[in-house]
């Protein structure tokens, strides 16, 4: 998607064109989805979190200052809403009641290949977003943001709020320790 273009639906929206919404919403809620994924590891919650996020973008694109920093700010709005909603389902107990088998845990990386195959990638990949989710919160961000979300460095940077030095030996540490869990685990 092209800055350009995202500044445009957002001018758009501000005039109150409810399309321009639409738009935005196809063009983030994958990105968004996957983040809450990441968080509260299950479909339907990342999905209703998913949704909170943009009824609250909606209400919310007034406070934008920017309309340029539009995804910075979609960014850091998920990112508090993630933290609230995983605060929150942890008090509940939310996340030790979930099977450690759930199907709706995470993405399924199945590629057709044999069942062995699916049921050995399936497995790795639990294992992985197990390490993920036990990693400190900010080390946890900086993995989702850059290896899950594909954003560059400058783009976690702005959102963060973090000198970019910061953000490459966060991503480093959390590496690293992601590592080192995998590796006792295989």
């Amino acid at each position: 998607m092209q800055q350009s273009e995202t500044t445009e639906l957002v001018r758009a929206l501000r005039q109150g064109d409810n399309q321009a919404f639409n738009r935005l919403v196809l063009l983030y809620q994958a990105r968004i989805y996957n983040l809450a994924l990441g968080y509260v590891k299950q479909q339907d919650e990342a999905k209703d979190l998913t949704q909170d996020i943009f009824v609250t973008v909606f209400r919310q694109i007034g406070k934008l200052n920017d309309d340029d920093k539009f995804a910075a700010w979609l960014y850091q709005l998920a990112l508090n809403h993630c933290r609230n909603r995983y605060k929150k389902l942890l008090r509940r107990g939310f996340f030790s009641s979930l099977p450690i088998d759930d199907p709706e845990s995470g993405v399924s990386l199945s590629t057709g290949a044999t069942p062995e195959k699916d049921l050995e990638r399936e497995d790795t990949s639990r294992l992985v977003r197990r390490a993920i989710a036990s990693l400190p919160p900010a080390e946890k961000e900086i993995v989702l943001l850059r290896d899950m979300q594909g954003m560059s460095y400058e783009e976690i940077s702005e959102i963060l709020g973090l000198p970019m030095g910061t953000v490459k030996s966060k991503l480093n540490r959390a590496r690293l320790a992601l590592k080192n869990r995998l590796k006792n685990l295989f």
